[in-house]
């Protein structure tokens, strides 16, 4: 069984470096008398965790049914125009990324939802993602 301090541990690991490096996940491990494979695996299983750097600013679109029905998929395709990245990937400048596969913000009544870093946005218009992004510049 899995230790939650070691939830602990990566939560703090991307509160200081952004991302979870391999060196943090043999680190993990180590304090923690498990195998890296086993680290790995918790890391890997929560969204909350990624193993790339992020940007400054991380834009969650959910996609999940309310969200795709109210247009997540036109403010994602602006997104990506307008940043000049895909999902998982952050921009030149280190300001923008874009979360991969996000599913559900737990506000469907309020579709489309975005959160940007700890933020949420409700009902969320391609032009309102605009002006959110031009905010952030």
């Amino acid at each position: 069984m899995i230790p939650d301090s070691i939830i602990v541990a990566l939560q703090n690991e991307m509160q200081q470096a952004g991302y979870i490096t391999r060196s943090a996940v043999e680190r993990i491990a180590k304090q923690f008398h498990v195998s890296p494979t086993q680290v790995y695996s918790v890391a890997s299983f929560y969204q909350q965790f990624t193993f790339t750097p992020q940007g400054k600013n991380v834009i969650a679109i959910c996609t999940g049914t309310a969200c795709f029905i109210a247009g997540a998929e036109k403010i994602l395709a602006m997104l990506k125009k307008e940043l000049g990245i895909g999902e998982g990937e952050v921009t030149a400048d280190g300001k923008f990324s874009i979360q991969k596969n996000t599913r559900c913000l737990g506000k469907c009544s309020s579709a489309p939802v975005v959160m940007v870093n700890d933020q949420i946005y409700e009902n969320v218009t391609v032009a309102r993602m605009k002006e959110i992004i031009d905010e952030l510049r």
